[in-house]
This record gives C-alpha cells, sequence and structure tokens, in this order.
C-alpha cells in the first residue's frame, strides 16, 4: 500500500511540475512579445506571429503534458490491479497445493509408521525428504506474495516447536542448549526454523546443528544456531535485503534466508549472520520474550 501511494505521488508530482513549467515559459513568453509588440516597428507584425506560435504551440505543450501524466497514473493503476490480480492467483494456487501437499506428507508418514522396515526403505525416506523440501518452499512462496501481511503473536514453548521440527529431519541431530517462551507468530517461526536447518542439511551437508538459547540485552531471546556443515566461502549479507540472490551457481533460490528477515521484521524480531568461523554456519535470531 506504500508503495502504490508513493507511485501515484511520485507521477502526480511529476505531471504538476511539467505542466506549471510549461505554463509559467508560455506565460513568459507572452509577455515579452506584449511588451515588443507595444514598440512601433518593422518587426511587430514578427513579434504578434511568435505571440500566437507562442498560444497554440504553448497550448498543445501543456495539453500533451496532462495526457502524458493521466496516461501514466492510469498505467500504474493497471500495473497495480495486475499485480494484485496476480498475487491472489498465485496465493490461491500456492494454497491448493500446500494442501494436497500435506495430505501427501500425512500419507507418507502413515506408510512410515505402518510399514516396520520403514528405515532402511530409500524411496519412502526420500519421499518424506522431498515433501519437506516442497512443503518449505510452497511457505516461502506464501511468506513472498505475503510479505506484509499480518501475524499472530503468542507465547511459544522453544523446546516444543524444536522437537516438532526433529521429525522433519531425522538425518539431523538437532541440540537444544536451554529454553525460553518466546512472543512470535508459531508458523513464521516454523518456516524461519525450518529454512536454518533445510540450508544446513542441503547446503552446508551438516549432521549436528545446535541451538544455543541466551537473553539478550534488549529484553529479549538470542537464539544462535550453528551447524557442523561445511559453511560458506562467500559474503551471504545480500541476501538478507535482497530476494533471489544467488551468491553461488550451487545456491538454492536465494529466498529462505531473505524471507526468514522479512518473518522476524514483522515479529519485531531481527536476524544477524555471525562470521569469522573455521567451519560450519551460524546465525542470530532475536525475538522478545514473553512474560
Amino acid at each position: 500500500m506504500k508503495r502504490t501511494t508513493w507511485q501515484y505521488a511520485a507521477a502526480a508530482s511529476w505531471m504538476v511540475f511539467t505542466v506549471a513549467l510549461a505554463l509559467w515559459w508560455m506565460i513568459f513568453g507572452l509577455s515579452q512579445a506584449r511588451q515588443l509588440g507595444a514598440l512601433e516597428g518593422p518587426g511587430a507584425a514578427q513579434v504578434s506571429r511568435v505571440a500566437r506560435m507562442l498560444v497554440w504551440e504553448g497550448t498543445v505543450l501543456v495539453g500533451m503534458l496532462v495526457a502524458g501524466g493521466v496516461a501514466l497514473l492510469v498505467a500504474i493503476r493497471l500495473e497495480q490491479r495486475r499485480r494484485r490480480d496476480l498475487r491472489s492467483f498465485f496465493m490461491a494456487f500456492t494454497h491448493d497445493l500446500k494442501t494436497s501437499l500435506a495430505s501427501l506428507r500425512l500419507q507418507a508418514e502413515a506408510l512410515r509408521e505402518d510399514t516396520p522396515d520403514a528405515a532402511a526403505n530409500p524411496n519412502l525416506q526420500r519421499l518424506l525428504k522431498d515433501s519437506v523440501r516442497l512443503q518449505l518452499q510452497l511457505e516461502n512462496a506464501l511468506a513472498l506474495t505475503t510479505a506484509d501481511g499480518a501475524v499472530f503473536i503468542e507465547a511459544i514453548e522453544l523446546r516444543s516447536l524444536v522437537d516438532y521440527l526433529r521429525e522433519d529431519f531425522p538425518e539431523l541431530v538437532i541440540d537444544l542448549t536451554g529454553d525460553a517462551r518466546l512472543r512470535a507468530d508459531r508458523r513464521a517461526l516454523e518456516s524461519v526454523l525450518r529454512n536454518l536447518l533445510q540450508n544446513a542439511v542441503v547446503h552446508g551437508r551438516a549432521s549436528r546443528v545446535t541451538l544455543d538459547v541466551r537473553r539478550s540485552t534488549s529484553s529479549g531471546v538470542e537464539i544462535v544456531v550453528t551447524d557442523d556443515g561445511s559453511g560458506s566461502k562467500v559474503d551471504l549479507s545480500t541476501v538478507l535485503d535482497r530476494p533471489f540472490v544467488r551468491p553461488t551457481k550451487t545456491s538454492g533460490s536465494g529466498v529462505g534466508l531473505y524471507v526468514c528477515g522479512r518473518l522476524l521484521q514483522q515479529m519485531k524480531g531481527q536476524i544477524r549472520l555471525l562470521g569469522d568461523r573455521p567451519s560450519g554456519f551460524a546465525v542470530s535470531i532475536e525475538l522478545p520474550e514473553a512474560v
């Protein structure tokens, strides 16, 4: 909404400025022509023709500027409507896919529980991993389309949320040092932690992730997430500010960390990338503490 208002204000300001400038030059030229026309001499007829030219051409110029400004405002309006319709379609389409994927994941989990040798079945394990990955990608897509959406802030037990996420990453050892009650949106915080765990497994080839809970100086909770993976050889600070940035050819879609930053910002929190590590990857998350 703010971006739309800014675009309308910029277009209207441009139209008012250019029209006012054209009118001022036309009025100034006519004033000078009248003063010259008052003088007697052989050039009086030429001055009269110049005055008529200023009136007609100035009127045409002002009309074209007004028409261009109106066309610009209409184009902004149509573009905003097209983007709103496209966003609505994408949200509905993604929501339907997410519902179908959730059903598929429940069936796969039921097969894992009912099958005696589920752990030795690579196809079933791959199906569960792919369902988790697809669910995360759909959640990131929804977060991008509703970047300024409302969040439901409640008190969340961090330990119970981490225990729930352990089921999605059976190949990953997740250690939680300490515990805290956070003021956050459960689905948003779950998406943030799921992105970090997925990055540790896929990009870092990590086998262990540690969540160290600390009390920050701003009456909040800091969660330092570290893994034992290969880490990153490049600077990833830019991915927090812009989506679809791929620092390397093997990088993902460039959405995960950006979505983490946006979701934490909506929850009055923040995320920082911790560098200067010999190995692995480390991220600091800060969120308000629930009283």
